[in-house]
């Protein structure tokens, strides 16, 4: 599921419907897993509703786990990302880098050479952010599923 909304800020969301049986009484329940993009920023969410036990909510600012992640790329597929063009500030795509994932500058680095080589894949919800963050301090990119280029 992929949700667009106008809210002052463009909204990014993508989402996974699980089932499985509740840890606490056993009975059947449903749950989301979700990525957005909420105030410009990366936010995951898990949200479990049990008939037995109500619902219960959590949710988290900044990238989300590994598990998450691989659950949103396994039912969506993955995103890509790629520089095209010459990048006048190189800085710029460490720091957009590091402000979307809250990496190491080494990490950050590993992330720009992805970006300019074979391109950065992730998430739809990443790349959307990656994308916007990048087009509004004038670098060019292009996004989406599959190669680019």
């Amino acid at each position: 599921m992929i949700a667009l909304a106008s809210m002052g800020a463009v909204m990014v969301e993508q989402a996974v419907c699980l089932s499985d049986a509740c840890e606490e009484c056993g009975g059947a329940r449903k749950g989301w897993v979700v990525q957005l993009v909420k105030s410009g920023r990366l936010r995951w969410e898990v949200e479990w509703e049990c008939p037995g036990c109500l619902v219960s909510h959590q949710w988290v600012w900044g990238p989300a786990p590994a598990h998450v992640r691989d659950l949103l790329i396994d039912r969506h597929g993955v995103e890509r990302l790629k520089v095209v063009g010459e990048v006048q500030k190189k800085g710029v795509l460490l720091k957009v880098f590091r402000e979307v994932f809250g990496v190491s500058i080494a990490e950050a680095q590993e992330f720009s050479r992805n970006a300019t080589g074979s391109g950065y894949e992730g998430t739809q919800v990443e790349v959307a952010l990656l994308s916007r963050l990048l087009r509004e301090r004038g670098v060019e990119v292009e996004a989406g599923s599959g190669a680019c280029g």
